[in-house]
């Protein structure tokens, strides 16, 4: 490989920190050496294969490299690009498990797949800052391209270390060292834990000495293309438990004196991980080819088409979607929702499903609105789709049952739930969990208890967990917004339960949490809001002072008197 930072999982996250020095014993270091020129650009198409007994993982794709500034001693280079990934079954091999040991427990020890972590980087679009010598040496890298089975970051893989003077022979021999990091271990820092791509900040769980060579002889030179043959080996030695690590390869490397970039790369690699008994031999092969400019323009024009193609079928979409029916088609559209054809009924719906009009037609919303409850379970649902288009107030309710489907956070209504709010089985609420913080969440009343505490079903896409059933008081639910559908209500709303501590009285709190007291309400006027203590003296505080739970009773509290036709004079 390259002197880039491979990554190998095996149930653990795996870094690999290598220092690369070079010795040299027959070419002038002009032919070989990175001679960056800012704005330069080149492109290669890469593939890997990974040839295991149970399946062969193929990973594709085209990277590009943009130099942004150089000097005699560095360049800073832009990576963009990452190889999708692709796998062919081979089916199970007859001893009944996979090459990494069996998927369950008991049985022989085995090497968890390289795969059961799947967030490597290089797996997927990214971008990579490189700053690198004109010898090829790496010293800095922002973000991470990372592949699996110590195959390293997919934007450092062109480079090669080139000897500094005329040699025609060189080697690459790396100190290396293998970090473990258990899962438990990655914190905050995400897949690497504190470790950079080149190991700054290591907080080691354990470490395990290990050796790279790679060893680079010129065969030939044709026009300005230099083949390079490549023999490469890691390995680290069998400590205790410790899993021994060992790939070799073999290949070649061609490189540009003309652009003065690798052209070229096709090795083949052998991977040996020897885990206890359990020894796993896993072949790769790697290769890259350099795209030339002509063809990269002939590509960029392609995709330029191809997405001006998409804006335009996209734009015509859209003005087609915004565009009100016509008379005629407004009373085609009529003529087939009313006509009692289920088939008939569905395709017009569905073309209604589609338009999203600036003004929406309330015959044609009307229209829709009947088939709400069609006997045909399609024609109701369909109907249901389309009406969000046509009814700004059906599209709010639907937006709700989504939300009120959990597990999400929903925001808060302030309609508090008081000792004398009636409550009933199955009726849905928002409320707090118990050490879940602040965040209100939808709910469905389960059980109404004597003492006031309501058990509530905390929803998960509109289903129930027994362990998402809590006991909680009253003053932790909140009424969901009125335009939610509820089950239906019982023909006798249960009574709310009354104590003494409640009959009257109420905790009061301040709007800093800090304060509060347990009285009963006497008045509000001008803006001051009287108690009386359980003691029988009164005082007085702004409105202003208590809390948005408290503030949000007294306004249910004068709407409820508002709405009560029987209230004395």
């Amino acid at each position: 490989m390259s002197d880039s930072i491979p990554n190998f999982t095996l149930g653990r996250s795996l870094v690999l920190v290598a220092a690369v020095t070079i010795g040299a014993s027959g070419l002038h270091a002009q032919e070989l050496s990175y001679q960056w020129k800012p704005g330069q650009k080149f492109s290669y198409q890469m593939e890997v294969v990974v040839d295991a007994d149970d399946e062969k993982i193929t990973y594709k794709g085209i990277v590009h490299y943009v130099v942004n500034n150089a000097n005699a001693n560095q360049a800073s280079i832009t990576y963009r690009g990452g190889l999708t990934e692709s796998k062919q079954q081979k089916g199970r091999p007859a001893r009944g498990f996979g090459p990494f040991g069996p998927r369950g427990f008991g049985g022989p020890p085995s090497i968890p797949s390289p795969f059961s972590r799947p967030t490597f980087t290089g797996k997927t679009q990214t971008t990579n800052k490189i700053t690198i010598t004109p010898r090829g040496e790496t010293l800095a890298m922002e973000g991470d391209s990372q592949l699996p089975y110590l195959l390293g970051n997919v934007s450092l893989l062109p480079f090669e270390p080139v000897p500094g003077d005329d040699e025609k022979r060189w080697t690459s021999d790396s100190g290396v060292a293998i970090t473990e990091k258990s899962e438990s271990d990655r914190g905050p820092f995400g897949r690497f834990g504190p470790l950079g791509p080149f190991g700054e900040g290591a907080d080691e769980k354990s470490v395990q000495a290990a050796g790279e060579v790679s060893n680079f002889v010129v065969q030939k030179v044709e026009d300005n293309l230099v083949m390079v043959d490549k023999t490469y080996r890691l390995h680290t030695p069998k400590i205790g438990d410790k899993p021994a690590f060992e790939m070799t390869g073999k290949g070649t490397w061609t490189f540009d004196t003309t652009e003065n970039v690798p052209h070229a790369y096709d090795m083949k690699f052998s991977l040996n991980v020897k885990d206890g008994n359990t020894s796993t031999m896993i072949p790769i092969t790697v290769n890259y080819t350099r795209i030339s400019a002509e063809k990269i323009a002939e590509m960029e024009a392609a995709a330029k088409q191809k997405a001006d193609e998409i804006a335009k079928n996209a734009a015509e979409k859209k003005a087609m979607a915004e565009a009100p029916l016509t008379e005629a088609e407004k009373s085609e559209t009529l003529v087939a929702l009313g006509s009692g054809d289920p088939a008939q009924i569905q395709q017009s719906l569905g073309m209604l499903a589609e338009k999203s009009v600036k003004d929406p037609d309330p015959q044609i919303a009307a229209a829709i609105a009947n088939l709400l409850d069609h006997a045909d379970e399609k024609v109701a649902s369909a109907a249901s789709k389309a009406l969000t288009r046509w009814s700004t107030e059906h599209a709010k309710k639907m937006a709700l049952k989504k939300d009120y489907q959990g597990p999400s956070p929903v925001n808060s209504t302030g309609l508090v739930v008081e000792s004398i709010t009636p409550l009933y089985v199955g009726q849905l609420v928002q409320a707090q969990r118990a050490r879940r913080g602040s965040f209100w969440r939808p709910a469905r009343v389960k059980k109404l208890l004597p003492d006031g505490t309501v058990e509530l079903a905390f929803l998960t896409w509109g289903k129930e967990n027994a362990r998402d059933i809590e006991m909680v008081t009253r003053r932790s639910i909140q009424l969901a917004p009125p335009e939610l559908e509820q089950p239906a209500e019982p023909a006798v709303m249960p009574a709310a339960p009354v104590t003494a501590a409640t009959s009257k009285n109420r905790t009061w709190t301040d709007s800093t949490g800090r304060f509060k007291v347990e009285a009963e309400y006497v008045s509000v006027a001008d803006g001051n809001l009287t108690l009386r203590r359980t003691d029988g003296r009164t005082m007085t505080i702004p409105v202003e002072k208590l809390s948005k739970e408290d503030q949000a009773h007294l306004k249910e509290r004068e709407q409820r008197a508002t709405e009560n036709p029987f209230k004395l004079d």
